[in-house]
């Protein structure tokens, strides 16, 4: 399962990117602008996993959440931003 995460460097979209990162059989895609409230050591441990990646962008550009979506072919969005 592909799961998109937008503003997953804060403080709860951080909590929830370690907690869908730990299983296995879901690949998280994390999506933030990295505004005042974003922290990317929040997520330093597990910014090396197979399964996580992070993308610096703005989720108001629809071209480009579009292309992350095909892309990644992602099955759902939990929107934290």
């Amino acid at each position: 399962m592909n799961i998109l995460v937008t503003g997953g460097e804060g403080f709860i979209g951080s909590a929830v990117c370690r907690h869908l990162a730990a299983d296995p059989k879901v690949n998280v895609v994390n999506l933030d602008k990295l505004t005042y409230a974003g922290n990317l050591a929040s997520l330093r441990q597990i910014e090396n996993h197979p399964n996580y990646s992070f993308l610096q962008a703005d989720i108001c550009d629809d071209t480009g959440v579009l292309e992350v979506l095909r892309s990644n072919e992602i099955d759902i969005v939990m929107n934290l931003a």
